[in-house]
């Protein structure tokens, strides 16, 4: 004999099978998919083809005369930086690119149809959130092993595994705080038109805020302090902080400390702060605060909506 499901379970099972459709959708279309990652490769690409020199002699710049310098070791480093932007931006495009299937249901119709069923708005709201979490993870993580693969082959590589690890770490994290905040944004967007001139304008944008394109350093200070207002600005600080470290060290072996100082902080290995330096510490602490505050918007739009 049957025992009925629980509720509970009924709504868990349900979830699933919406993650499932949308995943589905998502990945059928191979063009979007293959699209959603060649934006931040392609960063990649322009960076190796024309921004490295520029890099590297802005490195040599900031070191003092008579310091030995090895220009093998000084692309490692930039190119640590330049990947590291690359994952901050992969993060936040891809997860912002994913609601439109969220945004297609709701021009389609589809969203009223599962409104006015039996199926409760909590489900519908998460099965659009974890959705869009496991795209931007999968996604990331690709990008991630190109990437390292990219530091291998050119001779850059100089992390260890922990690095490595807690660099994939923060892809979870920085993906959960870009799907938080780009499915609360994408919530108010009625029409596929609108997304795609959000997201082209944020591609187009989000780089130079966060840092991802040139060093922060060298913004000015109140495009700076905007900066440090921003979630992906701290993304892309971990991102460093785990790429970057390996590299400077075997770059800075033999340099005063405040010369190695300088470089991580010219490539913002720490944040400007409104005037102080900010550490991982700190990061982290922002990036959370972004995920639990993102969570509580969420949550109130949606009971505000319920009790409509």
């Amino acid at each position: 004999m049957k025992t009925e499901k629980k509720p509970i379970q009924d709504s868990l099972y349900t979830l699933s099978q919406l993650v499932k459709r949308n995943l589905k959708l998502f990945f059928v279309d191979k063009a979007g998919v293959f699209f959603s990652m060649l934006a931040p490769l392609i960063v990649l690409l322009l960076y190796v083809l024309f921004l490295s020199d520029l890099q590297v002699n802005s490195v040599i710049g900031a070191v003092p005369e008579g310091i030995p310098l090895s220009k093998k070791a000084i692309q490692a480093y930039v190119d640590s930086w330049m990947i590291a932007g690359v994952l901050s931006i992969t993060c936040i495009t891809v997860s912002l690119g994913a609601n439109t299937i969220m945004v297609a249901d709701k021009t389609k119709g589809v969203l009223d149809d599962f409104i006015s069923s039996p199926v409760k708005r909590w489900v519908i709201t998460a099965s659009y959130f974890l959705y869009n979490y496991i795209t931007t993870i999968i996604i990331s993580t690709i990008t991630l092993i190109i990437c390292l693969a990219y530091l291998a082959l050119s001779g850059g590589w100089h992390l260890s595994i922990t690095d490595v690890l807690f660099t994939f770490t923060t892809i979870l994290l920085s993906a959960l705080s870009a799907t938080l905040i780009t499915v609360f944004i994408s919530g108010f967007i009625r029409t596929e038109a609108a997304l795609s001139g959000l997201i082209g304008i944020i591609s187009a944008v989000i780089g130079f805020f966060i840092g991802a394109y040139m060093p922060m350093s060298i913004m000015p200070k109140a495009l700076q302090y905007i900066a440090s207002l921003l979630p992906g600005t701290y993304s892309a600080g971990l991102f460093r902080n785990y790429l970057m470290t390996g590299a400077l060290n075997n770059f800075g072996q033999g340099m005063p400390k405040e010369v190695v100082d300088t470089l991580a902080d010219i490539f913002s290995m720490r944040i400007n702060l409104f005037g102080k330096n900010a550490g991982k510490g700190i990061m982290y602490i922002f990036l959370s605060a972004s995920v639990f505050i993102f969570s509580l918007l969420s949550y109130f739009i949606s009971f505000k909506k319920k009790s409509k």
